[in-house]
């Protein structure tokens, strides 16, 4: 009497077991690089997004820099004492 093949508990009675590895339907197989390329292309836009906001936020930093050096600069000359009577003249009237 030939011994019976015992059927994997995961696989529900009237299935088929899947096919070997490396043994696929074209169309599964065609759909299958689909999806892969889509994924590396969403990759690809998601990385170069980051890279441009990095950038962006570098620009905008250095910007920032320079205007607080500028401020900075400002602010720690000393005014001539004839600068500060102007000033007081234009602000008290």
């Amino acid at each position: 009497m030939p011994a019976e093949t015992p059927r994997s508990p995961a696989a529900p009675a009237g299935r088929r077991p899947a096919a070997a590895a490396g043994v696929t339907n074209p169309a599964v197989a065609a759909r299958i690089r689909q999806l892969a390329a889509e994924a590396e292309h969403r990759r690809a836009i998601a990385e170069f997004r980051a890279r441009r906001a990095a950038d962006q936020q570098a620009r905008v930093s250095a910007l920032l820099l320079e205007a607080i050096a500028a401020l900075a600069e400002l602010l720690s000359k000393q005014a001539s004492p004839a600068a500060l009577t102007r000033t007081a003249g234009v602000i008290s009237r």
